[in-house]
């Protein structure tokens, strides 16, 4: 088992394990995502879909947001994002579901200030749908990580606010037009 640190607020310095099968965020990636964010974090509730081992969520966390929300399929990615939670010593911040994204999505009935997705497959994400009012709030932002060669499939409801390339790790922010 492998470890990544948190790289900035009341967190820093901290780890969370992380497992090998795992494609996490990449450090540099991870920095920049909340140097852009900067303070308009704090206060805020985040979505961390595709949560892996929990890294976005809990850099979410550390820099103040209110509550993370972590959702993955996956039995072992939903034990470690538990683990590392408590280790931490944020589960009270914390939401962990097992479940698939997509159900997840159709569930929902609270806005996020900040969707954070970082899907598995090399296919472009259809976000097409997310901009509904009962998933986004008023003013919030979506971040896409995927891959140089990807491109998120969004509506014209949405707007691409911004895009950062790292190596072959591309952040793209989207917020309603």
């Amino acid at each position: 088992m492998s470890r990544l640190k948190i790289t900035g607020g009341r967190l820093s310095g901290r780890f969370i394990k992380t497992i090998p099968s795992l494609r996490p965020s990449p450090e540099i990636a991870r920095k920049a995502l909340f140097d852009i964010l900067g303070p308009v974090i704090e206060g805020k509730q985040f979505l961390d879909l595709f949560a892996g081992s929990g890294a976005i969520g809990f850099e979410a966390l550390s820099r103040g947001a209110t509550r993370a929300t972590f959702i993955d399929k996956d039995r072992s990615h939903y034990q470690l994002i538990k683990d590392n939670a408590a280790d931490l010593e944020v589960s009270d911040l914390s939401i962990i579901r097992m479940m698939n994204v997509d159900s997840f999505l159709e569930a929902n009935q609270f806005p996020y200030d900040f969707i954070f997705a970082d899907p598995w497959y090399e296919e472009a994400l259809d976000i097409t749908n997310w901009d509904n009012p009962n998933l986004l709030a008023d003013n919030g932002i979506i971040i896409v990580e995927h891959r140089n060669n990807t491109e998120p499939i969004y509506p014209d409801t949405l707007k691409l606010l911004n895009r950062k390339r790292y190596g072959d790790t591309v952040l793209s922010f989207f917020t309603r037009a």
